[in-house]
C-alpha cells in the first residue's frame, strides 16, 4: 500500500517553504490549515524529550484524547527511556481515536524553548519519525501479512515552540524524507563527508 506524506501547518511561510523543497512529489500532499482536520492514520507530534504537553500540537492532541494522552506518553518514555526520549529518537503509540489511530512522538527539543543556535533537530526528528513508522509497518506486514497504514501527517518539525526558520525546517524535513522514503541515503564514508552534510543542514535559508 503506497504511503502518502501530508505536510500541513497553519503558518503560510511553512507551507511556502515545503512547496519550495518538496515541489510536486506525488508521495507528498502540502496544505495550509489545521492538521487535525486531515483524515490520516498517523500523526507526528514534535514534542519535547519528557512528553510534557503544555503547548502546540501536542497539547491539542492531548485534549482530543480527553487529557489522557500525555500520561500514557510520559509512562512510555519513563518505562523505555528512563524518563527522557532524546532528540533523534521516536516512539509510536495508539491514540485510542478513530483517526488518527496512531501518533509518533518525535522530540525536536529537549525542553520547550526557543532555539537560538543553528541545529539539526528538525532533520533528526523527522528522520526518526519516518524510521519508526517504517519499522512499525514492517512489523505489521510480518505479523498480519498486510498493513492498512496509508498516510502520515507532519506539521513543521521545530517551527513551533522552537521557532526554527521555516525554510531551514523544510529543507531538513526534505532531507530526511529523501533518505527514508525515497531511499536516497548519503554515503558517510569519512568524517569529512559527515561534517559537510551537517554543515549543509545547518545553513541559514530563506524562501
Amino acid at each position: 500500500m503506497p504511503l502518502t506524506v501530508h505536510l500541513r501547518d497553519q503558518n503560510p511561510e511553512m507551507v511556502k517553504s515545503w512547496q519550495a523543497f518538496f515541489g510536486r512529489n506525488p508521495k507528498v500532499d502540502i496544505s495550509e490549515g489545521n492538521i487535525f482536520e486531515l483524515d490520516v492514520a498517523v500523526i507526528v507530534s514534535p514534542a519535547n524529550s519528557f512528553g510534557i504537553m503544555e503547548g502546540g500540537l501536542a497539547e491539542q492532541l492531548n485534549k482530543l484524547c480527553e487529557g489522557q494522552f500525555e500520561s500514557r506518553v510520559r509512562k512510555l518514555i519513563q518505562d523505555k527511556f528512563a524518563g527522557e526520549l532524546p532528540v533523534g529518537s521516536a516512539e509510536i503509540i495508539t491514540t485510542k481515536l478513530d483517526k488518527p489511530r496512531l501518533a509518533i512522538i518525535a522530540p525536536t527539543t529537549r525542553v520547550p524553548i526557543r532555539m537560538t543556535n543553528a541545529n539539526v533537530n528538525s532533520y533528526l526528528a523527522t528522520r526518526a519519525a519516518l524510521r519508526t513508522l517504517a519499522a512499525y509497518i514492517r512489523q505489521e506486514r510480518d505479523e498480519k501479512g498486510a498493513t492498512d497504514i496509508d498516510s502520515i501527517a507532519f506539521a513543521g518539525m521545530g517551527a513551533g515552540t522552537a521557532k526554527n526558520a521555516p525554510a531551514v525546517v523544510a529543507f531538513q524535513m526534505y532531507e530526511a524524507f529523501c533518505q527514508i522514503v525515497l531511499g536516497q541515503e548519503p554515503n558517510f564514508a569519512t568524517i569529512e563527508a559527515a561534517t559537510a552534510h551537517d554543515a549543509e543542514l545547518r545553513k541559514s535559508r530563506y524562501i
